[in-house]
């Protein structure tokens, strides 16, 4: 979901992320709550808690995640009922199967396609929260023009070009935040 987070960001949101901080000593679960009530748009990926070998487990987090999310909508406290959701899986109609009490939402899928990630990010931040957004293509070139801005950046304070591309997204965020304040330059200047 770095599609997303880069839209986000774009935007100018702030994403929120249960790794957001690392204090060990604090409830995992009680951080995601906290961010849940108060963000006012959720976008929950639900692509990714298939198993995808024999004997391996699904990752639950994202569906226990969003069922927490819909209970804090459905109190009917104030501001949670104007929360707006975006909910994503891969495939069109994946989480009928798995998931059937969501019959009803309109769910977007995105095929597991940054592109297709992005412009369902763009066009639900448009109709949902206001912004005046480029169109989708425009996006995709802009999110191509960090990639190569932050390998660059990683590369020039010391990473490996398979190091850059792997850093944790805590980071990656920062270097999209960071990004955006420099007016989303085409290339890294070091100065």
């Amino acid at each position: 979901m770095e599609a997303a987070l880069f839209c986000v960001v774009y935007f100018g949101f702030t994403p929120r992320l249960a790794n957001e901080r690392l204090e060990t000593g604090e409830n995992r679960l009680d951080k995601i709550v906290e961010m849940i009530k108060c963000s006012k748009y959720s976008i929950h990926d639900l692509s990714r808690c298939h198993a995808t070998e024999p004997g391996e487990s699904f990752r639950m987090n994202m569906p226990f995640e969003y069922g927490i999310d819909v209970g804090f909508r459905r109190s009917g406290g104030r501001p949670f009922g104007q929360k707006k959701f975006l909910i994503f899986e891969g495939k069109q109609y994946d989480l009928k199967a798995a998931l059937s009490d969501i019959a009803g939402q309109d769910v977007e899928f995105h095929d597991y396609e940054y592109e297709t990630v992005i412009r369902k990010v763009r066009d639900f931040f448009r109709v949902e929260a206001g912004v005046t957004p480029p169109g989708p293509s425009m996006l995709v070139s802009d999110y191509a023009t960090f990639q190569g801005w932050m390998i660059e950046k990683k590369i020039y304070e010391g990473h490996s070009e398979g190091e850059a591309l792997n850093v944790p997204t805590r980071e990656r965020l920062d270097e999209m935040k960071r990004w955006n304040a420099l007016g989303r330059p085409d290339v890294f200047d070091p100065e």
